[in-house]
């Protein structure tokens, strides 16, 4: 294929893709988002001790929306696997700019009224010239809080892509996940549940270090003895999330780690068998 052709190619992809990204229910999921962000912002204005839910809205948009253009494309037909790593660029890239300029812009015309200004300005007095959302002033606010948002933004889909997407799809179309890798390499009788070992694993060993760094816990070898101590506290009544979080980490950390070391395994037999011929 000369590049002309290439190029022209490349042209008609990306243009598909941003096509799918604002159509259909990913639309529906944008205009969503966009409302939430600025509804978000407008509550962050009045809400000095940042006690309010709403406010976080205002960063947490860019990444519903681009988390879930990354999860859709889990049970979306697909051809080859060039459709998955062009939507998880997409979708760290492109998919929260959608939602965090518009969010950034309506915030910026809000503060160009006086009386928004003197509406933040009096929840901060009144809140000991204390002001969770805008204590940093007004420029910062339209800078870090736009700039925030799109980096969270960013890092949401990757986080969908390895937890949820990926492993969907390596067991659900295997074929595809595994295609171009080692894993073509093992026979046609174990390759299919091979390639849902190590995205699966993969899924559950991400998910489990986000679970163990949010949680309350040490090493892995404090596991029998906070298990313990959450057992005697619920026994009581009592349910520590903090704990119960880290010990689910701890169990999706060696879980996962088992499945990736065996399909990992598999992918090494089957290797060392085709040297040998």
């Amino acid at each position: 294929m000369s590049e002309a052709a290439t190029q022209s190619e490349d042209g008609r992809l990306w243009k598909h893709e941003f096509r799918s990204l604002v159509s259909g229910v990913n639309l529906i999921v944008l205009i969503a988002a966009i409302a939430a962000g600025v509804w978000g912002s407008f509550d962050s204005m009045t809400d000095a001790d940042g006690d309010r839910f709403w406010g976080n809205l205002t960063v947490a948009a860019p990444g519903i929306y681009a988390g879930w253009c990354m999860l859709e494309i889990a049970w979306a037909r697909l051809a080859h696997i060039g459709t998955v790593l062009l939507r998880l660029v997409s979708s760290c890239i492109i998919a929260p700019a959608f939602v965090a300029v518009p969010v950034a812009l309506v915030q910026a015309t809000a503060v160009a009224f006086p009386g928004v200004r003197q509406g933040i300005a009096d929840a901060e007095a009144a809140n000991g010239g204390f002001h969770y959302w805008w204590s940093e002033g007004l420029a910062s606010q339209l800078f870090l809080v736009p700039l925030g948002g799109y980096v969270i933004g960013m890092c949401i889909p990757l986080g969908v892509a390895l937890i949820i997407t990926l492993p969907v799809i390596s067991i659900r179309a295997p074929h595809i996940a595994g295609a171009g890798s080692h894993l073509e390499q093992v026979g046609a009788v174990q390759r299919n549940s091979t390639t849902a070992f190590v995205f699966c694993g993969l899924g559950a060993t991400v998910l489990g270090i986000t679970l163990w760094v949010f949680g309350d816990g040490g090493s892995i070898a404090e596991f029998p003895e906070d298990l313990g101590r959450l057992l005697q506290a619920t026994s009581y009544g009592y349910f520590h999330w903090d704990d119960a979080v880290w010990l689910f980490g701890v169990v999706f950390v060696v879980l996962g780690v088992a499945l990736m070391g065996w399909g990992c395994a598999r992918v090494l037999f089957a290797r060392g068998r085709a040297a040998r011929g």
